[in-house]
């Protein structure tokens, strides 16, 4: 029995891992440990699981720390949200536990200083994002030259002016229930950017040799091309329990009733567009960070995020949240790769009130 602790339990990665574990899991997997920055939820969950749980904030290493060595789990899926999950990351990597990676901004914002944190002290990093999970299971015994993410579009795939967007028409995302942040990083791409750099540096992968592809169907999650030329892609319906089970407990889990089956019975079809960087140019900038590396990566997530949040908040448009994080890209000093999270700090702390001065 594997004994887990969740961060971020009552976000919508933690909700679906829960409810994964009262439907199937429960034999094979423990809940010892639950954390949320806030949500009157919590102490119901820590009853229903008999599990400990406590309010701890991301960024509050020192009581995560202590919840760990409490709880003393074998697994930690961290489902915090933003860049506040990478404290909670290196916290986890420095006690040597695996860790189920839902949390896309420990590895734009650690970059290799987070992943040889992993390593060095015998961390496993599993990735969560059915992109990242789809990609790190295709290159079991296979070598690819090329990775092709998808995206459903979000949206705005079918818009072709996308000034005057509503906050309201921005949360509306077609395939998936995420929470606001990640919604509107959606329906800008931006998301998707983050993505292209999480998979250059989780599969030490040039950013030119990572695609995206628009995938209405939300079906194939992600795909691999072989130097010979094959392309192999992972295919599921869209919902999160298969990545989230299989970085928890494996693949073989016999937890398959709880994923839908695809109606290869029947008819449907798959389509593939070309994105457009005109209209959604985030995705061209986190290209751009992702080529050049150092403090651009963090730059660009924490403009984004500080971004996300003042158009949330109706202080700027739609459309500015990329000429936001263009402007902070172009304005921060030139930065070596960080090699401590006291360096990634002054980074993203400077991006952030640049970004907020823009705002």
């Amino acid at each position: 029995m594997k004994r887990l602790l969740v961060l971020g339990a009552t976000g919508s990665i933690g909700t679906t891992c829960l409810d994964a574990i009262r439907n199937s899991l429960a034999p094979d997997v423990k809940i010892v440990g639950l954390t949320a920055s806030h949500s009157p939820a919590l102490p119901c969950l820590g009853k229903e699981f008999n599990a400990s749980f406590q309010y701890i904030s991301g960024y509050d290493r020192d009581a995560l720390l202590r919840f760990i060595d409490m709880t003393r789990p074998d697994i930690i899926l961290n489902a915090i949200s933003g860049s506040a999950g990478l404290p909670a990351t290196l916290a986890a990597a420095g006690c040597g536990i695996s860790i189920a990676l839902a949390n896309k901004e420990s590895v734009v914002m650690g970059g290799r200083f987070m992943l040889s944190e992993a390593e060095r002290h015998n961390a496993a990093i599993i990735p969560v994002d059915s992109e990242h999970s789809a990609i790190y299971h295709l290159l079991k015994g296979r070598t690819a030259s090329r990775l092709i993410i998808t995206a459903s579009g979000g949206p705005f795939r079918d818009r072709t002016d996308l000034r005057g967007v509503t906050i309201e028409e921005a949360l509306m995302h077609p395939t998936w229930r995420m929470g606001r942040k990640i919604t509107i990083d959606s329906a800008t791409l931006a998301n998707k950017g983050l993505e292209v750099i999480e998979a250059s540096l989780l599969f030490s992968m040039p950013p030119e040799c990572i695609d995206v592809t628009i995938h209405r169907q939300s079906i194939v999650h992600s795909m691999i091309e072989t130097e010979e030329g094959a392309v192999y892609a992972l295919m599921s319906p869209p919902d999160m329990t298969l990545p989230i089970i299989t970085a928890i407990v494996g693949e073989g889990n016999g937890a398959g009733h709880l994923v839908g089956k695809l109606p290869f019975s029947s008819s449907f079809s798959l389509s593939f567009e070309k994105w457009d960087p005109v209209r959604f140019p985030l995705l061209s900038l986190a290209y751009e960070a992702a080529r050049k590396g150092g403090g651009l990566r963090i730059a660009y997530t924490a403009a984004d995020e500080t971004a996300v949040n003042a158009f949330l908040s109706s202080r700027i448009t739609f459309t500015d949240i990329a000429a936001v994080v263009e402007r902070v890209m172009e304005d921060l000093p030139d930065y070596p790769e960080p090699s401590s999270f006291e360096e990634i700090s002054e980074i993203a702390e400077l991006a952030k009130r640049t970004a907020e001065a823009l705002c």
